[in-house]
């Protein structure tokens, strides 16, 4: 693909530049075979809920009788990964209940790279009529290695919300949806479900974190399966703390939502998958692999 050329800085509905990071959102990825069952989950949430607070950091508990969420979640790529090979994820999120979708499905593209400059770069706006909305996040994960810290990947996004049938048709003209994809697409073979797998998320609540000053996030654990059933492939804690611009983030707040997720890679050490990313497990699942690795 052709290096993106330099273009003025575009802007939201609201005012705000789509190019400017909003978002700054906290990542651990955690071994499928420690949740087993709900107890599994309840001890993590309590280990977490504990960290927060011997940092200092407010926690708000879920409802006890808080319903959880299940999502289905597919990834769109080439047979030979052009998309992902090229830092581009195309994923298809609908949630679910008593095992029909429910509501309108979220179609969204990403372009996620280790430099800020690189991903503010790729203009993602689609040519569309459907709603969308745009999210530039900064994605905070630990170090490749096996101590604590964290490293960035930046993830330009653009989230489309359509009703379920609209769903394939948009993904069989992906090109023509997304023109950032065109250079890729307009040679390549057509979309097709990444690994064959349709991905079961099981979301959960922790809690909402105050980290003071207004700053707040909520926290979940996303456990991902390739069926309704049956064991889990990956899961993940994240937090996300939103704001305006960079210079509005407070800087004690974000001081303690840093603090707080290097205490957290020691308080659930045991419970970490290190060096992988969600996506990355998914596209790990065939024989054939991609060589890209974010």
């Amino acid at each position: 693909m052709e290096a993106p050329r330099p273009r003025a800085e575009s802007e939201q509905s609201d005012g705000h530049p789509t190019d400017s990071v909003h978002y700054r959102e906290y990542k651990l990825i955690l071994r499928p075979d420690r949740f087993t069952s709900p107890d599994a989950l309840h001890e993590f949430g309590k280990l977490v809920r504990a960290a927060a607070k011997k940092e200092g950091v407010g926690v708000l508990r879920p409802p006890v009788n808080a319903d959880e969420h299940l999502r289905e979640i597919v990834f769109f790529d080439t047979p030979r990964f052009d998309l992902y090979e090229a830092a581009f994820i195309l994923r298809q999120r609908a949630a679910h209940q008593n095992g029909w979708p429910v509501g309108d499905s979220e179609l969204t593209l990403k372009f996620r790279h280790p430099e800020l400059e690189a991903a503010a770069r790729i203009d993602v706006r689609p040519a569309t009529k459907h709603l969308f909305r745009m999210k530039f996040k900064e994605e905070l994960l630990p170090p490749r290695g096996r101590g604590n810290g964290m490293r960035s990947l930046f993830s330009h996004n653009v989230v489309l919300t359509m009703p379920p049938q609209h769903l394939s048709a948009d993904v069989a003209r992906a090109a023509q949806v997304f023109p950032a994809l065109r250079p890729l697409l307009d040679r390549a073979d057509p979309l097709e479900i990444v690994q064959r797998a349709r991905i079961t998320e099981v979301l959960e609540d922790i809690g909402i974190l105050d980290f003071g000053h207004g700053l707040t996030a909520k926290a979940n654990v996303a456990l991902w399966r390739t069926g309704a059933v049956g064991p889990s492939l990956v899961g993940e804690l994240a937090y996300q703390c939103k704001f305006k611009r960079d210079e509005d983030l407070h800087v004690k707040p974000r001081k303690r939502a840093d603090a707080l997720y290097l205490a957290l890679q020691s308080a659930v050490s045991d419970w970490l998958a290190r060096g992988v990313t969600k996506t990355g497990v998914v596209y790990g699942l065939g024989k054939t692999v991609p060589h890209h690795h974010e």
